[in-house]
């Protein structure tokens, strides 16, 4: 029984007053570095955003099962040019999806210096198997999943959503759980990088070609050998007769970093191929910057409101 304190009649001359928002549900839980795999020695860990009121339970309890609401989960993949991520840096906008009652991980991948494709795609699909076997200590729906990222997330977001429980991408980790998802948001990821330079690109991603990052990623030149990165081509698994999740892609018109054209490509794909995918090409918008607009919020908002219904 929840105990009611009395109200302070207390009147101070000069004291000003401000009134309480009983709808306030601002409070989200943050739960930093659970780890969900061990890579030899190194521990991959992800970011746990929760909704209020809601915190990781133990299985065992049964008290109040009955009433327990899972939750639809969103697993985000914060871009690095496939290198060291700020898993930290998306946290302050994703806490508005954790605000309206979303779970959110953000998830760290091993670096492509660490190990080259397709180990961050690997690393992905394990947190996604790892948050649906404990999807009950968190409170997940786990036939209810999206996967979301920013340029060098945003394809391995789209690589994950056509690629979901292929064999050649799983490892030994909670393998009796699926990789597959309902719904793909892609902000701004390269799709074919064999074809990154074809529009025009700010000359200083290609200066220094020994870490130009695609390259580093599939081990040599792909404009030279575009062979060695066809198995990282999200373009190569999608056909007719493939059923594959509802895409999102928001792309900016100026980004000098990954070509607008990356994403064209992967629509055209898409469409050419029957599947339901959304694109928005926002007007003004370099990589990354001034795309995170309210209005694009909105848009992330109803599309996975559809898809995670």
């Amino acid at each position: 029984m929840k105990h009611v304190i009395p109200q302070d009649a207390t009147w101070l001359p000069g004291m000003k007053t401000l009134m309480a928002d009983p709808t306030d549900h601002l409070n989200v839980h943050y739960y930093p570095d659970i780890e969900y795999v061990r890579r030899g020695e190194t521990p991959l860990c992800l970011q746990l955003l929760m909704p209020a009121g809601v915190i990781p339970r133990n299985p065992a309890d049964t008290v109040g099962q009955q009433q327990r609401v899972l939750h639809p989960l969103i697993v985000y993949v914060q871009g690095a040019a496939w290198g060291e991520q700020d898993v930290y840096g998306s946290l302050p906008r994703l806490v508005r999806m954790a605000e309206q009652g979303y779970i959110v991980a953000s998830v760290k991948h091993r670096s492509s210096k660490e190990a080259g494709f397709p180990a961050f795609l690997q690393d992905v699909k394990s947190a996604i198997r790892f948050l649906r076997a404990n999807a009950e200590r968190y409170q997940i729906d786990p036939e209810r999943v999206a996967v979301w990222g920013d340029s060098s997330g945003g394809h391995a977001a789209l690589m994950v959503g056509v690629t979901g429980d292929m064999p050649e991408f799983k490892t030994e980790d909670h393998v009796g759980y699926s990789d597959s998802v309902n719904a793909v948001l892609d902000f701004y990821g390269p799709t074919d990088v064999t074809h990154i330079n074809d529009a025009p690109r700010n000359p200083v991603y290609t200066a220094d070609k020994d870490n130009i990052p695609e390259d580093i990623l599939f081990g040599g030149c792909v404009v030279e050998h575009p062979e060695i990165a066809q198995p990282g081509n999200p373009l190569n698994y999608v056909s007719e007769d493939k059923d594959l999740p509802p895409i999102l892609i928001v792309h900016g018109d100026r980004d000098s970093m990954v070509p607008f054209q990356q994403s064209v490509l992967m629509y055209q794909k898409l469409i050419e191929c029957g599947k339901t995918v959304e694109f928005y090409k926002v007007f003004g918008a370099e990589h990354g910057t001034c795309l995170w607009t309210p209005e694009v919020m909105k848009i992330a908002e109803q599309f996975l409101g559809v898809c995670l219904s």
